[in-house]
C-alpha cells in the first residue's frame, strides 16, 4: 500500500511541476529534487511493501516512507495554493488539480524549510535502509529469491488428503463427469473461488477419485503459487507422469528437451495434470508450450483465486466457481474435525453449544471452519496472499471497502465515484483513440476484484454491467484489519464514541457507522481530524425495521473543521434544523458530495465554492429551491436534482461540457445555449412539466451519444427516430400518456436493448391518488424487423391496450418479457411463437381469464410452450 501512496503523490507532484510551476515560486528545485528522491524510494518499497510481515524493521520502515509521502503532499499543495492565492487568475486552476492543502500563510521559508527536513528523513531512511539492519533484515537467507522460496514452501500444497471434508459432492461429481469425457473440446477444468473456500480440497477428491485413477494412465501434481518457476513445473509435471527414478536425468535436459519430452508423452499416454493454486495470465503463459492444444485423452485441471485466468486458459473450460457452505455443512464439517470424535461428553455439550454460534462468525468458509477446528490461525495470512498480488493502483480501492458495513449492497456507481474523488482512478486512452470515461476504468477495477474472488457480485444492472457488490465477512474483516494498519481508514461508532477511544491525528477517511438501535450520534470532534480526505456517514436507511431514524448533530461550524475533505457522503442525513451549514462552501477541494434521501430543505447558494466537485446528489426527499450556481461547477461528470425543486432563475448548464449523468433535469427550468451539446452525457432522466414538449425534444437532440434515457411525466408525443442518440440502449418511459403507438418510432433505434413501459401515482387530492399510464392507446404493433437488439421489455399499467400485434420477424433478439396491469389486454401477441430467443415470460396480475389461456391446453398455450420460463403472479 505503501507503494501506491507514494506513487500517487509523485504523479501529483509532477503535475504540479509541469503545469503550475509558477505557484511553486521559490521552492521548484527543491519540489523537483523531492519527487526524484520518491521515485528512488519506489524502487525500493516494491519489494518491502510486500514483506512487511517478515520483520517488524521493514514493516515501521515502509510506514515511515507512506507517512512522508503524505506530509510531502500536504505541505507543496498547501504552498502552491497559497502562491496562486496571492498572484490572482489561477487560483481555480490550482484548486482543480492540487489535492491537499493545510495550513494557510505558509512563507516560502517556512515550507523550503519543511522540505529540507522531509529530504533528511528520507535520507536518513536510506542510510537506515543501507547500514542499520533494514537491507539485512530484508536479505537474510538469501533476498527476494528466498523469501519467494520460503513462502512458497510454507503455501506447498501435495495430493493427499489431510482432513475431513464435506460439501463437495456436486462439485466433485460434475468434475470427474467432465475429466472421463473424451474430445478435444473438454480439455481443461478449472476451479475459482476466493482463499480458503476449498479450491486446493476438491481438486485433491478429483485427483484420488477411483474412476480417475483408473482412467488415466498416468497423474501429476504441480503447485504453482504467485512466483511461478517455468523450470521448477515441467520438471515436477515431467518426473510425474514418468518415474521419480528418472529426476537426475530429467534434470540435465535443457528447456527445449523438456517440453519435448512432455508433449511426447501426452502422445502416447492419457495424462491428468493437476496445476494448484495458478495466479496469472502470466504464469500459464510461460508454461503452455509444454501442452498439447488438441488432445481427446489428457486434461488439465487448475484452481485459481482468478476467474480471468480460468478463462484464459480456455474459454470453453469447464468452470466451477465455489460458494461457501450452508450453515448444516458448516456444522457438519466442524463437527467432523472436533467434536463428534470426542469421548468426554461434556466437552463435546461444550462445543457443540459455543461451536454453533463460532460458525457464524466464520461465515460458512471452510478453511476458517477447519482452523477453528485445529485451532490454527491460518485464515488472515491465506486472504493475505490475495492482498499483496493486487497490483498497485487495485490495493486503495480494495481497502476502501472497509468503509461499509458488514453485509452491506455497495452500490458500484457511488463506489467508483468515490474512488473518483479520491484520486484512485485515471482515464485510459485506447489504441483506437477513444477515451474510456472514468466510470468505465472503475467497473473495470470492479470486475477485476471480482475475478480474483476478493469481492462478490450483489446485484446485475439491465445492461449487464454490476449494479452492487459485497464482501465475505472474513474478508471484510480482513480489510478493515489492513486499512487500519496501514493508517488508511478509521470505523467510529455509537459505542467507540461513548469510550472516548484515542484517535489518530492523521485520520485520512473515517467511516461513521450508525446501527439501527441508535437514535442519536453526537461526541464527533471534527478538530481532530484536520487530515481527512472522506467522510462517510452511513445509518441505516430511513424507517428501515422500524428503526428510530437518527439524526446527526453537524453544527454551523463543523465542515471549517477538515477543509481537505474530497468526499463527501451523507445519504439519509437527517437534521433536527433540516439545513445543511452554510460553511459547507469551505469544502473547496471536494469532488464527490452525495445528500441522496436526506431531509435537508434547502440548498445553500454556497454550494457555488465547490468547483472542483465531480459528483453531486441532491435526490433530497423534500422540494428544495436550487440556486443557479451548477455554471461555476465546469468539472461536474454526475448531476443529481431533487426529485421535485423550484428555481428563482434558470439553471444555466453550458458550462458542464464534461457532463455524462444528469438526473430529474426540468427542461424549462435549465438554460443551454444554442450551440451546446452534452457531448459527453450518456445518462439522462427528465422529468416534464405540462406544456414543455418543444423543451423536451430540443434537450434530447443536444444529447448525441445518450444511453440511457428515461422520461418521466406530460409527454404526449415522443421525439423524431433520428432526434434520438443512435447509442440509445435503455428506455423508460413513467406516466408520460403518450397517444400515438410509441413502438412505431422506438422499434427504428438501432441499438435498444432494454425498454420499459411504467406508471407513476399521482396524488389528486390529500388522501386520494390515481395512476398515470405511459401509453393511453388501444393498439400497439410491433413490426417485421423491428427492435433489432431489445433484449428486455416490460409492459406495466397500460390500462387502455386492447391489442398488442407482433409481427413476424419483429424483436429478433428478445429474451425476457413481463406484462402486468394491462387490464383491457385479452390475448397475448400470436407472433411470440417466432421468437426463439424468449427465455423467460412474467404474467403478473393480469386478468384470470388472459392468465388461464397461457396455461398448458390453453388456447395461447401454443404461442409460448417453447419459453423455458413461464412465471405467473396472480392479483
Amino acid at each position: 500500500m505503501a507503494e501506491a501512496v507514494v506513487s500517487g503523490v509523485v504523479t501529483r507532484i509532477g503535475d504540479l511541476l509541469v503545469q503550475e510551476g509558477k505557484f511553486l515560486s521559490g521552492v521548484s528545485n527543491q519540489v523537483e529534487l523531492l519527487q526524484i528522491e520518491l521515485k528512488l524510494m519506489q524502487g525500493l518499497l516494491k519489494d518491502a511493501d510486500a514483506r512487511q510481515n517478515e520483520s517488524e524493521l521493514v514493516r515501521q520502515w515502509v510506514a515511515e516512507i507512506r507517512d512522508l509521502a503524505y506530509d510531502a503532499d500536504d505541505i507543496i499543495a498547501t504552498h502552491a495554493h497559497t502562491v496562486g492565492s496571492r498572484k490572482g487568475g489561477g487560483v481555480q486552476k490550482v484548486l482543480e488539480r492540487c489535492s491537499c492543502i493545510l495550513d494557510e500563510g505558509i512563507t516560502v521559508h517556512q515550507v523550503g524549510s519543511k522540505i529540507e527536513n522531509i529530504m533528511t528523513k528520507i535520507s536518513n531512511l536510506k542510510t537506515s535502509f543501507q547500514g542499520y539492519g533494514i537491507r539485512e533484515s530484508m536479505i537474510k537467507g538469501g533476498g527476494s529469491s528466498s523469501f519467494n522460496e520460503r513462502q512458497r514452501e510454507q503455501r506447498q500444497t501435495f495430493s493427499h488428503l489431510e482432513h475431513d471434508v464435506v460439501g463437495f459432492d456436486d462439485d466433485l461429481n460434475k468434475l470427474v463427469e467432465f475429466l472421463l469425457k473424451e474430445g478435444e473440446d473438454s480439455r481443461v477444468a478449472s476451479i475459482c473461488g476466493m482463499g480458503g473456500l476449498g479450491k486446493t480440497t476438491l481438486a485433491k477428491m478429483v485427483y484420488n477419485y477411483r474412476e480417475v485413477k483408473q482412467h488415466f494412465d498416468c497423474r501429476a501434481w504441480v503447485y504453482i503459487s504467485q512466483q511461478c518457476q517455468r523450470r521448477r513445473v515441467w520438471e515436477e509435471i515431467l518426473i510425474s507422469l514418468l518415474s521419480k527414478d528418472q529426476r537426475d536425468e530429467i534434470q540435465k535436459l535443457t528447456d527445449a528437451e523438456i517440453v519435448e519430452k512432455l508433449r511426447q508423452v501426452q502422445c502416447e499416454k492419457r495424462c491428468l495434470v493437476i496445476l494448484d493454486d495458478i495466479w496469472n495470465i502470466e504464469a500459464w503463459n510461460s508454461l503452455q508450450e509444454a501442452f498439447l492444444v488438441r488432445s481427446t485423452g489428457n486434461k488439465i485441471l487448475l484452481t485459481s483465486r482468478n476467474k480471468q485466468v480460468c478463462l484464459h486458459v480456455d474459454p470453453r473450460s469447464f468452470l466451477r466457481e465455489l460458494q461457501c457452505l450452508n450453515e448444516e455443512r458448516s456444522w457438519e464439517l466442524l463437527d467432523k474435525i472436533a467434536v463428534s470424535w470426542r469421548e468426554d461428553s461434556v466437552t463435546k455439550t461444550y462445543m457443540k453449544k459455543f461451536g454453533k454460534e463460532m460458525i457464524g462468525y466464520c461465515g460458512d468458509l471452510p478453511l476458517a471452519i477447519t482452523v477453528l477446528g485445529e485451532q490454527n490461525l491460518r485464515v488472515n495470512r491465506v486472504l493475505a496472499l490475495s492482498y499483496n498480488d493486487l497490483p498497485c493502483h487495485l490495493k486503495p480501492c480494495f481497502l476502501y471497502l472497509g468503509h461499509f458495513p458488514e453485509d452491506f449492497e455497495i452500490p458500484t456507481k457511488e463506489l467508483i465515484r468515490m474512488w473518483m474523488g479520491e484520486g484512485f482512478v485515471s482515464e485510459i486512452q485506447h489504441n483506437r483513440g477513444r477515451e474510456d470515461t472514468m466510470d468505465d476504468v472503475g467497473h473495470r477495477y470492479i470486475r477485476e476484484l471480482v475475478q480474483r474472488c476478493m469481492v462478490l457480485v450483489g446485484k446485475m444492472g439491465s445492461l449487464g454491467r454490476i449494479k452492487t457488490c459485497r464482501m465475505h465477512d472474513l474478508m471484510r474483516d480482513f480489510c478493515v484489519s489492513k486499512a487500519q494498519e496501514e493508517n488508511f481508514l478509521h470505523i467510529t461508532n455509537i459505542l467507540s464514541l461513548k469510550r472516548r477511544e484515542a484517535q489518530n491525528s492523521k485520520v485520512r477517511r473515517l467511516a461513521i457507522i450508525l446501527e439501527s438501535n441508535d437514535n442519536y450520534i453526537t461526541g464527533i470532534k471534527f478538530s481532530e481530524y484536520p487530515y481527512l480526505r472522506s467522510l462517510l456517514y452511513l445509518p441505516p436507511p430511513p424507517f428501515q425495521n422500524n428503526c428510530i431514524q437518527s439524526y446527526f448533530n453537524f453544527k454551523e461550524s463543523c465542515f471549517k473543521k477538515f477543509k481537505l475533505v474530497r468526499v463527501l457522503h451523507l445519504e439519509n442525513f437527517q437534521k433536527h434544523s433540516c439545513k445543511l451549514p452554510k460553511d459547507i462552501g469551505c469544502l473547496i477541494y471536494l469532488r464527490y458530495l452525495s445528500l441522496k434521501n436526506s431531509n435537508i430543505k434547502k440548498v445553500s447558494s454556497s454550494i457555488d465554492n465547490l468547483r472542483c466537485l465531480e459528483t453531486l446528489d441532491l435526490q433530497i426527499f423534500s422540494k428544495p429551491r436550487v440556486p443557479n450556481v451548477f455554471k461555476y461547477m465546469k468539472q461536474l461528470k454526475h448531476l443529481y436534482l431533487p426529485c421535485s425543486y423550484r428555481v428563482c432563475c434558470k439553471l444555466e448548464l453550458g458550462n458542464l461540457s464534461y457532463l455524462q449523468t444528469l438526473v430529474n433535469v426540468q427542461p424549462k427550468t435549465i438554460q443551454i445555449p444554442t450551440w451546446f451539446k452534452f457531448n459527453l452525457l450518456r445518462v439522462l432522466k427528465v422529468r416534464n412539466k405540462k406544456g414543455a414538449q418543444d423543451a423536451i425534444q430540443m434537450l434530447i437532440s443536444r444529447c448525441p451519444l445518450i444511453e440511457k434515457l428515461h422520461l418521466y411525466k406530460h409527454l404526449k408525443k415522443l421525439p423524431e427516430a433520428h432526434q434520438f442518440s443512435p447509442n440509445l440502449a435503455k428506455l423508460t418511459l413513467s406516466g408520460t400518456k403518450l397517444e400515438e403507438d410509441p413502438m412505431e418510432t422506438l422499434e427504428k433505434l438501432p441499438n435498444l436493448k432494454i425498454l420499459y413501459f411504467r406508471y407513476v401515482i399521482q396524488k389528486t387530492s390529500r388522501y386520494e391518488s390515481v395512476g398515470r399510464a405511459s401509453f393511453n392507446g388501444k393498439n400497439m404493433v410491433c413490426s417485421e424487423r423491428g427492435f433489432p437488439l431489445l433484449q428486455s421489455l416490460l409492459l406495466s399499467s397500460l390500462y387502455y391496450l386492447e391489442e398488442w400485434r407482433v409481427e413476424e420477424g419483429a424483436m429478433p433478439s428478445l429474451c425476457r418479457l413481463e406484462i402486468e396491469f394491462c387490464n383491457s389486454l385479452k390475448v397475448i401477441p400470436d407472433g411470440l411463437r417466432f421468437i426463439t430467443t424468449l427465455q423467460k415470460l412474467k404474467i403478473k396480475s393480469m386478468s384470470k381469464s388472459f392468465t388461464n389461456r397461457l396455461h398448458e391446453g390453453g388456447p395461447d398455450f401454443d404461442k409460448v410452450k417453447h419459453v423455458p420460463s413461464l412465471v405467473f403472479i396472480d392479483w
